[in-house]
Order: C-alpha cells, then sequence, then structure tokens
C-alpha cells in the first residue's frame, strides 16, 4: 500500500470500510485520490438508540454575542460621538474593530470541555485592556478627543461585554464521545455524570465489552471515531488512558475529526491535577507532561498561616459573646461541660485537643461502641444521620455549624487552619492506607471542599478524594474560593448532621 493510500485510509479494527480524511487537510503533501465508493456508516456493535443530529448550538450563541458586542460598541461609539468626546469616524471604527479584537483572543471561540464563565470574562477584560493601549497609541491622531472620556468609554464597553458570558442562562452541554477500553469507559461516565456536564453520545472500544454500557451507542475499534462524531453530532472526542493508542494513530484521528468539526482530547491518566500545574515539555523528540510539585512549604504557606491566625483571633473575639450565650444555654440544657475536647491528628500525625461546643449527652463516647452496627458511612467514618446521643439543641448547633466555633482557637494556636482536609480522629488514622495518609502533610482545617461539597453526604471515597484534589492544588485563591463557598454550604445545611 502507498504512502498516500495510507495516510488516506484508516482502517478499522473492527473490519469496517475505510474513512476518508478530507483532502483540504493534505493536499500539499498527497496527490489526487482516486474516486472510490463513498463508505458506509459504521454500525453499533451493541444495541443502541438512534440519537437526533443537531447542530451546534454553541456557534449559533457565538454569532448572538458577537452582535450584541457589536451593537453595544456601536451605541457607546456614537453616544460618545454625540457629545462632542470622539469623532464620529473614529466611533464608527471602534465599533467595527471591537468585535473583532474579542474574535482574535479566542472570546467567541466553539469550545468544548474545561470553559468557564470566568475564563470567558477575563477574556473579555484583557481585551479591554489591549484596546484602551491601542487606542492611546492612536489617540494623538485622533483630534479633538478627550483621553479620560476614551478611557472611560473602553472600560464600560469591556464591562458591558461580560454581561453576556455572566448571564444565568442554561447552557448546551459538550456532546462527547469516549475512546478507550470499556472500563475506563464507564468509569469516566460515572465521573461525567456526578457532574452532569457533559453528555455521552456515543463510545468507541477496544474491545466489545462484557457488560453493555446501558442504552449508549457503542463501537468497537478507533479507525472510525470521526464517522462516530459526526453520525452523534458530538463536539470532542475524548481519548481515555488505556486506550494505547500509537502516535500515528492519534495524529490521523486529529485530521479526520477537523473534517467534521469536532475536537481531540487525550486523558492524561493524572487524578485531581489542575491544569496550572501542568505544561507540555518537548525533549529529544518527545512531548511529555510535566507537572509540577504540590506547594507544602514556602513562602506562601508561612503568609497563609500568620493571615489565618489573625483573622481567626479577631473572628474568636466578635463571636465572644454568642459562644458565652451558647455555652450557657448548652450548661442549662444538660449537665456537664459546655465545651467538648476531642483528640485528633494534625499535621505529620501530630496529635492535638480539638474543641467544640458539646452537642451530645457526656456519655456520647462510651454509647458509640454500641451504635457500631447502625453506621449510616461507609469507610471508617461514624455517622449517623439520626444520631441518638445528639441533644435538642446539639442538633441546631449542628445544623448551622455553631459547634465548630470553638475550633478558632485551635487555629490562633497553630493546630488547624482556617480552611484544610477534615480533622481526623486517630482510630480513624490506624485504618488509613497510602491515599488517606497523604492528608496529614498539612494541618486540618475547619472548613475545607469537604465541608462545602457535602460534608456527611459523602462517601469515604469521595471525601479522600476531594481532601487529596485539596492538598495536591493548594493556593491561596483556591481556599478564598472555598471560604466563600462555605457561606453558602452553612446557610444550606447540606451534610449538616
Amino acid at each position: 500500500m502507498s504512502m498516500s493510500q495510507t495516510v488516506r485510509e484508516i482502517t478499522s479494527e473492527a473490519g469496517s470500510t475505510p474513512i476518508s480524511i478530507p483532502r483540504q487537510y493534505g493536499r500539499e503533501l498527497l496527490p489526487a485520490p482516486v474516486p472510490a465508493p463513498a463508505p458506509a456508516d459504521p454500525q453499533p456493535v451493541l444495541a443502541g438508540p438512534e440519537l437526533d443530529v443537531r447542530p451546534f448550538p454553541r456557534r449559533a450563541r457565538s454569532r448572538w454575542t458577537i452582535g450584541v458586542d457589536a451593537v453595544l460598541a456601536l451605541v457607546l461609539g456614537v453616544t460618545a460621538a454625540a457629545v462632542g468626546a470622539l469623532p464620529m469616524t473614529a466611533a464608527l471604527v471602534g465599533a467595527a474593530a471591537w468585535p473583532l479584537l474579542l474574535l482574535a483572543a479566542g472570546h467567541y471561540r466553539h469550545g468544548t470541555l474545561g470553559g468557564t464563565r470566568a475564563a470567558h470574562v477575563g477574556v473579555v477584560l484583557m481585551t479591554g485592556v489591549r484596546a484602551g493601549v491601542l487606542a492611546l497609541a492612536l489617540s494623538p491622531w485622533l483630534p479633538s478627543t478627550d483621553l479620560t472620556t476614551l478611557g472611560a468609554l473602553v472600560a464600560i464597553l469591556s464591562v458591558a461585554s461580560t454581561v453576556p458570558a455572566l448571564v444565568v442562562v442554561r447552557r448546551p452541554r459538550p456532546r462527547l464521545v469516549l475512546a478507550g477500553r470499556p472500563r475506563d469507559v464507564r468509569e469516566a461516565m460515572a465521573e461525567l455524570i456526578t457532574t452532569n456536564t457533559h453528555e455521552v453520545v456515543a463510545a468507541c472500544l477496544t474491545r466489545s465489552p462484557k457488560v453493555p454500557l446501558g442504552d449508549l451507542a457503542t463501537y468497537v475499534g478507533f479507525a472510525d471515531a470521526a464517522e462516530v462524531a459526526s453520525r452523534h453530532d458530538a463536539d470532542a472526542v475524548v481519548v481515555l488512558p488505556g486506550a494505547r493508542l500509537p502516535h500515528v494513530e492519534v495524529r490521523r484521528l486529529h485530521w479526520s475529526l477537523a473534517g467534521v468539526g469536532a475536537e481531540l482530547y487525550l486523558g492524561t491518566g493524572l487524578l485531581d491535577v489542575e491544569p496550572q500545574r501542568t505544561r507540555v515539555v518537548s525533549t529529544a523528540g518527545i512531548d511529555v507532561l510535566h507537572v509540577t510539585d504540590p506547594v507544602l512549604d514556602g513562602p506562601r504557606r508561612l503568609l497563609k498561616d500568620l493571615v489565618e491566625r489573625i483573622v481567626a483571633l479577631v473572628a474568636l473575639v466578635v463571636a465572644a459573646p454568642l459562644l458565652a450565650a451558647l455555652c450557657i444555654a448548652i450548661r442549662r440544657e444538660s449537665p456537664g461541660p459546655a465545651l467538648f475536647r476531642q483528640e485528633r491528628i494534625g499535621r505529620d500525625g501530630v496529635p492535638f485537643t480539638m474543641l467544640k461546643l458539646r452537642s451530645m449527652g457526656v456519655d456520647a463516647e462510651t454509647a458509640r461502641e454500641a451504635l457500631t452496627e447502625v453506621n449510616e458511612h461507609d469507610g471508617v467514618l461514624f455517622k449517623i444521620r439520626a444520631d441518638p446521643r445528639i441533644t435538642p439543641l446539639g442538633a441546631r448547633l449542628r445544623r448551622y455549624s455553631l459547634d465548630e466555633l470553638p475550633q478558632l482557637w485551635n487555629v490562633v494556636r497553630g493546630d488547624m487552619s482556617l480552611v484544610g482536609p477534615r480533622p481526623a480522629l486517630p482510630c480513624e488514622v490506624a485504618r488509613y492506607d497510602v491515599d488517606p495518609r497523604r492528608r496529614l502533610v498539612v494541618k486540618p482545617g475547619v472548613t475545607g471542599l469537604w465541608q462545602v461539597s457535602g460534608r456527611s453526604d459523602l462517601s469515604w471515597a469521595e471525601s479522600v478524594r476531594l481532601d487529596l484534589k485539596y492538598v495536591e492544588n493548594w493556593s491561596l485563591g483556591l481556599d478564598l474560593r472555598i471560604l466563600a463557598r462555605t457561606v453558602r454550604a452553612v446557610l444550606g445545611h447540606r451534610g449538616a448532621y
């Protein structure tokens, strides 16, 4: 077989008819192809529903957004010209240039995976900064131009153009074709279902699965992945790590997907690693993904510790009257101390005494042994939704997380952080394997990803994964986002029992 035939045809592992790669992606390298009969549609190996073919909704939305940006620029420019702050010619040129600048910055790009509203807003604001610098550079050639008004005009236009990205509307979910081993596809589908942000429309598998993947349209082999994507109107094909595709086949798949308007994504096999910790490095002709080490020490960690201690001390002083009132109420409701002291495991496995407002009877620890058989939690945690040991006042304290206020003193002392993994009991740590033990490399926190994501409603595996995600991807910005989400979690009461 000639080289041109090899490049222009990709043979399916299942023996299906070869598919053609559009000629425009290789016309400088390949001769004109010999006319061949049109390839037949790939057929599912397993019975699956015929999914409706529909146009890409995101493209239509981009056209609408471009029109809105153009109208905004025109209205603001004409208004500035009407008051004499800007020549009419410059206003019209600016109105035409603004959407073009956003287009060049990738604001209207047909994205599928990983795009967020914050990213769109950032692109618009950065484009506004560039537009302001460009307008300032051209100001000597713009007669009767007020630079202050011009700067204000660019700022208003930038902020106004972020509105479409911030409008709360139901966005179409990206339609995906998963490619890989049946087990990997099944696990990826389970992950995507939990987020409900993507729609899996088909799967290309390395072999026929022993257990059908529900009503999902399933194909064997990757040669026809582009046709599968086109047939199901998919936005992207995601090749999972276990697919073991040679680099030549990956390149050909990329070519064929470009011909049907779909994108290609390659799974890295990394778990819960934020993109900012990775970069592609080329060495000796091989492209590899470099993953940086997590931030466990250094100036940023010292800054976090200092700021959290100061904030905790101020919050403790402000909450002192409330704490005093709650302590009196607890003592009046049931006998025993108002504060509950319990040994927990801190950073590097060092034990410390954690403080909480008592929400159970004084014999709670003794009664726990009798309730072991009714534990509703999996793994090493012990949780009961209707725990009989909790007092009526304690239930209200837990509902609003008021029982955790004394932990601010643990933060001031340096035993805990405001944000960090869940503080663990010694009996829990004794049952840790390798992954959960990784949580002990940082201080435990009063709040964390585990709390803002469901707390007691989470399974043991989900709790561990969230804590590890925090440890591996920690940043000051992540702490601020968690603190902001904590307010909503406390008000929403999810998992607070």
